[in-house]
């Protein structure tokens, strides 16, 4: 089969502008994918581009090359809660030390693990061709199951987000049909800071498994803001959830989708009002 593996940036951007080729670094999706038969296809392998590895924090601003592995994440201890529990939910170890954040997004399932808590960091992405670097919200990068916005010709390079202020917290929280290395029937991932009243002061929530794509929730964040702690559980219950369309499968229907979804949710949401609360008790 046609395969390449540059070990420059520029060098593979070539080879993308020649004409359409599959991109793979971990490669650990496309062993779970059938229809991706090797000798169908030409390949540019950058798992060899020591460009697109790291995780730097400049100016307040994350940014995490799209080569990076999922272990290297969960060792960053210094990254936000919830993307470091996801990385860990990421199937066994030995996916974890080879698959990458930049391939989870791009095969950009509606159960990834790496989505939800990325959006609700409000996280972008960096995409290069030779024609140049762009930048697009992730919620725009990711328009259905298995399509993204990724053009032929370029390569993701890097999610970023802001660094979240030391007074928010976050937390992500996966529901499967069994424990152990199994994908999500429902994730959330939540962002938030509660107010000096013991009120929520803001709230980022998304949800991922419920939809075609995992989605940031901003109608429930605003009915979220401002109330007690005590009122957040039964907002939580009694929200509509509107945006979501969960599907019937053999994993779960949508009726059990909706339920894990407010569950994930609110318990999201204690995980970090008790991580909020512990730490205050602490000063």
């Amino acid at each position: 089969m046609p395969y390449l593996r540059p070990h420059t940036l520029d060098a593979a951007l070539a080879r993308l502008a020649e004409r359409p080729r599959r991109v793979l670094c971990g490669a650990t999706d496309c062993f779970a994918a059938p229809a991706l038969v090797p000798g169908r296809h030409e390949w540019v392998d950058i798992s060899g581009i020591d460009a697109l590895r790291g995780i730097v924090r400049q100016g307040g601003v994350v940014r995490i090359g799209a080569a990076t592995t999922w272990e290297a994440i969960t060792q960053a201890a210094w990254l936000p809660v919830a993307l470091r529990d996801a990385a860990a939910g990421v199937g066994s170890r030995q996916i974890r030390v080879q698959g990458t954040i930049g391939g989870n997004l791009c095969h950009a399932s509606p159960v990834a693990d790496g989505l939800p808590p990325l959006l609700s960091l409000d996280a972008n992405v960096e995409l290069a061709s030779v024609r140049g670097v762009r930048h697009l919200p992730l919620h725009d990068f990711v328009l259905g199951s298995h399509r993204t916005a990724l053009m032929a010709d370029e390569l993701l390079m890097a999610v970023t987000f802001p660094l979240p202020a030391a007074s928010e917290r976050t937390a992500f929280v996966k529901c499967t049909n069994r424990d152990g290395m199994v994908l999500a029937v429902v994730s959330a991932a939540v962002r938030l800071r509660m107010a000096d009243d013991d009120t929520l002061a803001i709230a980022a929530i998304s949800i991922g498994g419920a939809s075609e794509v995992p989605l940031r929730m901003p109608a429930l964040e605003a009915a979220l803001a401002g109330r007690p702690r005590r009122e957040l559980d039964a907002t939580v219950a009694d929200a509509s959830l509107a945006a979501l369309s969960p599907i019937d499968d053999c994993r779960a229907t949508a009726v059990h989708r909706m339920d894990l979804a407010r569950l994930a949710l609110a318990r999201a949401i204690s995980h970090c009002i008790e991580e909020s609360a512990h730490d205050d008790s602490a000063h």
